[in-house]
This record gives structure tokens, C-alpha cells and sequence, in this order.
């Protein structure tokens, strides 16, 4: 069965807080969508309509296909109202979140999977939209990785450095990567830095958003993040199977 990064029950009390708190923990639901989640004009060929909460479920990764799911992590329909400073960054900032971006959706699922040495295992979010809406998601996540530098949660009050655009991966229909590195600052003046890879890729009306980080406990330390590059096409490719058999 593969895995990837690190168990977390080997992980640092600390560095659990860091994962709850980037996956969401306190994210207020917005009650107005960026966009609606009706049924629309199909484009691509795609449907018309949104994915069901059952119908992600079927087709995300699981033992079956060879990857160990350690947790399910609650996501919202919802759009997300999660704010950074500047707030062009926070389309980056809501891809770590229970609601992965300002638009709603039909259904949105996660997942965490296991990992192996002392990394964190790649978190996942799967959001099936209106295909306007699916577009505009990852169009507003690469402007903001394009754009962006650095960033403060507005909520949480961590910041966010060194954020780096990277080279179109090449996923789905279109795909969007990014690394940066999370900062939690103690009152005693210590800082907890902590690198993160985000990758974005859209198949369809679906947008699959994933994302791991390096655990300071870890062995890869301070040493730049990554998402395991199977993990995202082999999912992207049962999405779509999906398509294919509505």
C-alpha cells in the first residue's frame, strides 16, 4: 500500500496545532456564494451540474487503489471567508482550508494520507463546482500565486513567507503549483517555520486541491515541500473516469 511524508502520531504536539489550524480549525462559513452551484451551460463537454457528496466519495483515492487514507478531513460547501493580508493572497490562504475557495460548491470532500519517516502525509480536497465557477477558482489561485510574496492570516495570525510560483505541472485540465513557507511566531520571540507545496488542478467542473508541509521535527526539516506528483494524476485520472461514465 503506498504512502506518503511521515505518521502523524509521530508528529510534535506543535506541529499537530500547525496542521488543524492550516486545515480550517475556526474558518467561519461565508452564507453567500462568489458563485452559484446551479445547474449551467455546459462547457468542455463537461456536465451541467455539480458532482454529488456520494459520487467524490466513490472515485477519491483509497486503499483500493493502493494509498492508505488516514483521516477524513470535514470540509463545507460553503465559500470560504478565510482573509489575508493583502487580501489578493487569500484565494492562497483558503486553499488550506475546510472551504478550499471563495466559491461554493455541489459537495467538497478531504482527505489525509499516510506518509512515511516523519512527514506530514498530503491532505486533499476534492470540490465539485459549476464549471464557471471551477474555472474561476483555480484562475483566482494563480493570480494570487503569480502575484504574491507574502502574506498574513488575518484570523490566525500567522504569517506566510517566501511564497514561490512554480512551473505548470501539467495536470488535468489546467493545474497550478506553488510553495511557501508558513511562520508561527511564540511570545517568547521563537518562530516555528514551517515549508508547504500547493498544488491546484482542475478536471472538468472538479477542482482537486492538494497540499503537504515538512514537520521542523521531521527529516526533511526546513527543506522545501512537495506533492507527490502519482498521488495527483493518478486521482485527476479517476475523475476522469467519472466524467466519462455520466
Amino acid at each position: 500500500m503506498k504512502t506518503i511524508g511521515g505518521a502523524l502520531a509521530r508528529m510534535t504536539a506543535g506541529t499537530v496545532m500547525v496542521l488543524l489550524l492550516v486545515a480550517g480549525c475556526g474558518e467561519k462559513d461565508g452564507t453567500d456564494a462568489a458563485g452559484s452551484v446551479g445547474a449551467g451551460p455546459s462547457l468542455d463537454g463537461a456536465p451541467n451540474k455539480p458532482w454529488t457528496e456520494a459520487e467524490l466519495n466513490e472515485v477519491a483515492l483509497s486503499d483500493r487503489d493502493g494509498y492508505e487514507v488516514s483521516g477524513r478531513v470535514p470540509m463545507s460547501a460553503r465559500p470560504s471567508t478565510r482573509t489575508a493580508d493583502p487580501a489578493m493572497c487569500s484565494p492562497i490562504l483558503q486553499a488550506l482550508g475546510k472551504s478550499s475557495s471563495t466559491y461554493a460548491a455541489g459537495a467538497r470532500i478531504g482527505r489525509i494520507f499516510s506518509s512515511e519517516g516523519s512527514g506530514s502525509g498530503a491532505t486533499m480536497t476534492l470540490a465539485s463546482h459549476r464549471m464557471a465557477d471551477a474555472r474561476a477558482a483555480v484562475a483566482a489561485f494563480r493570480t494570487a500565486a503569480e502575484k504574491c510574496t507574502a502574506f498574513r492570516d488575518v484570523e490566525q495570525s500567522y504569517d506566510y513567507e517566501a511564497v514561490e510560483a512554480r512551473l505548470d505541472p501539467g495536470y488535468g485540465d489546467e493545474s497550478v503549483s506553488l510553495r511557501l513557507v508558513q511562520v508561527v511566531s511564540y511570545p517568547d520571540g521563537e518562530s516555528l517555520r514551517v515549508p508547504f507545496a500547493v498544488v491546484v488542478a482542475r478536471k472538468g467542473a472538479t477542482v482537486g486541491t492538494f497540499y503537504d508541509f515538512n514537520p521542523p521535527s521531521g527529516v526533511k526539516g526546513v527543506s522545501p515541500a512537495s506533492v507527490p506528483d502519482d498521488l495527483v494524476r493518478v486521482q485527476l485520472d479517476k475523475l476522469g473516469q467519472l466524467d466519462t461514465a455520466e
